[in-house]
């Protein structure tokens, strides 16, 4: 919202793995997980490793203290590490020059709420759900690595029609 500069998550790591490989360096993909899926794509597009900070916020074990909104639905508050409030937290003792020249260059959100999922409250199950939906893309690429799995992996286009005739049914036939 500062800088007006991103790129999507999966072309900004295929771009940047493509530069880093050439260097002998490794990319960490870093932001818009959140799926099994977007895990699986970011090791596609070749990240050696995947931040994923919002989707662990949101478990018991995350730090912070939890909280009730006004439906009584539990959340804990996040916010980015580049946003006001972390700049502010951070540089709270330079002096006031200082602190608003790096204030300057904040962004992003200083606060959100992260609500905890009642039915998948810890890391434990979140651990499972991510590493056995990599699995299973690695099992239909055929890959035994990542670095198999980004060679083997194949990445299309798909509609908004196709993406949602791809969802499992509410309902067993």
């Amino acid at each position: 919202m500062m800088t007006a500069v991103g790129r999507p998550q999966f072309s900004a790591v295929l771009e940047t793995a493509a530069a880093a490989a050439d260097m002998g360096a490794h990319v960490w993909a870093d932001g818009g997980v959140r799926y099994p899926r977007d895990v699986a794509l970011a090791l596609a597009a070749g990240a050696a490793s995947i931040m994923i900070g919002s989707w662990f916020a949101g478990t018991i074990e995350s730090p912070g203290a939890l909280l009730r909104d006004e439906s009584g639905r539990v959340y804990k508050e996040s916010w980015g590490m580049a946003s006001t409030k972390a700049v502010q937290a951070r540089f709270s003792r330079l002096g006031a020059y200082e602190r608003a020249r790096k204030e300057l260059f904040a962004e992003g959100i200083s606060s959100s709420k992260i609500y905890v999922d009642p039915l998948r409250p810890g890391v434990e199950y979140l651990l499972d759900m991510i590493t056995s939906g990599v699995r299973s893309s690695f099992t239909y690429a055929g890959a035994r690595t990542v670095a198999e799995f980004h060679d083997r992996a194949r990445i299309g286009l798909q509609s908004a029609a196709g993406y949602e005739e791809g969802k499992a049914l509410p309902v067993s036939w």
